[in-house]
């Protein structure tokens, strides 16, 4: 909650200095809101010199706009330029925080992993009252499929359609649903395809059904779809 607070009171700041250096930067009188005005018929066309103005009465000011200050936001993306001319989608594939995967293991899973809890370091958990952005790596991506892989022991262990080792047309079927239960979105043709290689050919060499199920669970929920945005 005081990350939030903090950002919207930066934003507010940053949108705050953009309107004030607009309005003066703008106004060649700094004691006016709106500046000289050439067409004021009780100014004969002239501006005051002792201001900035043209002492020729031209109606022209030697001051410029002050376009503002450039604010980086998300992915880049600049907060003065705004959603309608920024890439759409540049904010997506972030990584999500320790904190956020917490509940994302439940909520899929219907448990956490006991192991998820020592594997704070790992994900990038920082400091209170502060934010680092998460990146991926070898060491996080394998720590995200043991986790994954405690989690969906437990998944597949009293479902009794798990009991039975996947076949092309189950492993389709089940790749599918998971895809779509863990990511809240379906799967490509060809991300199906790949989760049905872990499930039939990858896991061959293991007797036990329930552990080649979890072994197919644990590869769908360390794809992107599930651990980024």
């Amino acid at each position: 909650m005081m990350n939030h607070l903090i950002l919207r009171a930066t934003l507010a700041s940053a949108g705050a200095a953009l309107l004030f250096s607009s309005v003066v930067g703008c106004a060649s009188n700094p004691g006016s809101l709106q500046g000289d005005d050439g067409n004021d018929p009780n100014s004969n066309g002239s501006a005051d010199p002792a201001n900035g103005g043209d002492p020729n009465g031209t109606g022209s000011t030697t001051q410029a706009c002050d376009v503002g200050q450039s604010w980086d936001g998300f992915a880049g993306t600049k907060l003065e330029v705004g959603r309608v001319d920024a890439p759409i989608g540049a904010d997506r594939g972030r990584m999500k925080p320790y904190s956020a995967l917490q509940g994302e293991y439940q909520r899929v899973l219907g448990a956490t992993p006991s192991t998820l809890a020592g594997a704070a370091s790992t994900f990038g958990q920082p400091v209170n009252r502060w934010y680092v952005e998460p990146q991926a790596s070898a060491i996080s991506l394998y720590t995200a499929y043991s986790v994954a892989f405690d989690g969906c022991l437990t998944y597949t262990a009293t479902d009794p359609k798990y009991a039975t080792a996947p076949t092309q047309a189950t492993a389709s079927t089940e790749c599918a649903a998971m895809a779509r239960k863990f990511w809240s979105q379906t799967a490509s043709t060809d991300q199906v395809n790949a989760c049905v290689t872990v499930a039939v050919t990858n896991t061959a060499s293991i007797t036990d059904a329930k552990r080649r199920w979890a072994h197919t669970c644990a590869s769908v929920m360390t794809a992107s779809g599930f651990l980024a945005y």
